[in-house]
């Protein structure tokens, strides 16, 4: 069952979850985590002749940082975006 239906390229993406430990092996509390720019794309718009919709629901991707409109999904971040906010795609 669909949430949300983006039009056009807008896309539904969730994050993945921030790492809980810094590279340095210091453990980052829970209110100072940022998001990660890694995404789970959720839902697809169906694009437009001119730009047709490059993505799929399922695929994982990175955001250009700090893009997207914020939303909460049963609780959870999401965010709305342009399809061309996906820089690349991979695991």
């Amino acid at each position: 069952e669909k949430i949300m239906q983006p039009i056009r390229n807008q896309i539904v993406c969730k994050p993945f979850p921030s790492n809980e430990v810094s590279e340095f092996g210091i453990i980052v509390p829970e209110s100072a985590r940022k998001p990660s720019n890694k995404v789970t794309i959720t839902e697809v718009g169906n694009g437009t002749v001119e730009r047709p919709m490059k993505l799929k629901e399922g695929d994982v991707g990175y955001r250009v940082k700090d893009w997207g409109q914020d939303i909460l999904i049963d609780g959870q971040l999401h965010y709305i975006m342009d399809m061309d906010a996906i820089i690349a795609k991979g695991d």
